[in-house]
């Protein structure tokens, strides 16, 4: 019997250093080098017409969005051990309030972090900030005053100099998804 009760703490005991290193392993810091200010720039790249699809419509959709090339500024921090990102978009239709927008989000666990808070006038209702080997990108649903809602996706892959940046937004219906493209570069500081 005591060879028994023996194994069964040994056995608790390997569980539980098993489980502590799953935990750490899952938790995804943000690389320092991240860390900063970035100033860029994008232009619609194209749109996905999901209503479009099957079956062809008799009157397909026609993009009509402005290609001019809009500013895009954001920065990445760190408030508490947890990831900041403050984003203002000077145009287009995901274009945010002239102070911009800041999105705090929990410590990232397995490359994903939900919202703590949504700093500035009009932020979003929820969001949640993905984090890979090299790109970071934020998912933000915002609701309209008539009750509709849309989703925008910023997503930035790192680079040397700074970063690619692709922003897409659903409509409300998410029957169609718009595409923009461009690229940042880190501020010198």
């Amino acid at each position: 019997m005591m060879h028994r009760r023996a194994l069964l703490v040994v056995g608790t005991g390997l569980a539980g250093v098993a489980s502590t290193r799953r935990a750490r392993a899952q938790l995804t810091p943000i690389p320092a080098a991240w860390l900063g200010r970035y100033d860029g720039a994008a232009r619609f790249y194209r749109s996905i017409p999901l209503e479009d699809i099957y079956p062809p419509p008799k009157e397909p959709h026609v993009d009509r969005d402005d290609p001019a090339p809009f500013a895009v500024h954001f920065e990445l921090g760190l408030v508490d051990e947890r990831p900041e990102v403050r984003l203002r978009i000077d145009g287009g239709p995901m274009q945010t309030a002239d102070s911009g927008e800041i999105l705090r989000f929990a410590t990232p666990f397995g490359g994903v972090a939900p919202l703590l808070a949504s700093l500035g006038p009009y932020g979003p209702r929820s969001a949640t900030l993905t984090v890979g080997r090299d790109l970071l990108g934020t998912e933000a649903l915002f609701a309209h005053a008539d009750g509709s809602f849309w989703r925008r996706h910023f997503t930035v892959r790192f680079t040397e100099t700074g970063g690619d940046l692709i922003l897409w937004i659903f409509d409300a219906a998410g029957t169609r998804a718009r595409t923009w493209r461009g690229t940042a570069v880190k501020a010198n500081r």
